[in-house]
């Protein structure tokens, strides 16, 4: 099919990069196709499409507008105090020596939960880091 490029803009957010291509068809049919690129390794991607035609554009900007307003409108039911009282270190930024510390006792074999208690951190901001670090890749799964 040959297609022609009429309009591309892109964004990032966190590890993941959105590329968004207005495109024509050969039959002059205009369309979006809205592309996700996250890196995998060092010359790795992982990639995502979706392709919405002429048609579905203003449901789907639509759409993105009332999920956006519900997502904004859903304000975090707790704080960073409130979570604070029960995970110490909830979203400090974690240190070189945290790292360190960290993967030394994930080889040690300790559990999340264990890990979660040492560092006054939830399971889940142990279990993000451990990825970050890519801990399972280097010591394998616990």
């Amino acid at each position: 099919m040959n297609i022609e490029d009429i309009f591309s803009t892109k964004f990032q957010s966190g590890n993941r990069t959105y590329f968004l291509d207005v495109k024509l068809t050969k039959d002059g049919d205009r369309y979006l196709k809205i592309s996700e690129s996250k890196r995998i390794d060092e010359s790795e991607f992982e990639r995502h499409q979706i392709i919405v035609f002429e048609e579905g554009i203003d449901k789907l900007a639509e759409k993105i507008t009332e999920v956006a307003t519900k997502i904004r409108a859903d304000k975090k039911s707790y704080s960073m105090e409130d979570k604070r009282k029960t995970h110490r270190n909830a979203y400090q930024p974690w240190t070189d020596e945290d790292d360190n510390r960290l993967e030394l006792l994930y080889c040690q074999g300790k559990s999340v939960a264990d890990l979660s208690k040492e560092f006054r951190r939830n399971n889940g901001a142990i279990r993000s880091r451990i990825k970050k670090l890519e801990l399972n890749e280097k010591y394998g799964t616990q």
